[in-house]
């Protein structure tokens, strides 16, 4: 999804955002995003010399502290793992009909 940022100078009319959200979620492509957070993922990873999910885990059990980078790193992850599932499975979905897995993390 696109990142749209206003200050208080630069504030559109409620109809202006609505334009600006419609266009987002018209042009918005669950693929792409998937592959932007993996790319963010990764820098991650090898800045820190630590995979996600390791990171995660340790995140999670309290050992990782609450730096912003940190809480960023937790939230893109999981995004990407909530991201990935869902379009596992839609992919399930369309491939055998059967209803959609609930999402996990």
């Amino acid at each position: 999804m696109p990142i749209i940022e206003f200050d208080q100078e630069n504030r559109p009319s409620v109809a202006e955002l609505r334009q600006l959200l419609q266009d987002a979620e018209e042009t918005y492509d669950p693929i792409e995003e998937l592959l932007r957070l993996e790319r963010q993922l990764a820098q991650l990873e090898q800045t820190h010399n630590l995979a996600s999910a390791e990171f995660y885990r340790r995140y999670r059990a309290g050992k990782m502290g609450d730096d912003v980078q940190f809480v960023a790193w937790a939230g893109r992850y999981r995004l990407y793992v909530r991201l990935k599932e869902t379009i596992s499975n839609s992919l399930k979905l369309v491939l055998t009909g059967s209803p959609p897995l609930p999402l996990a993390v």
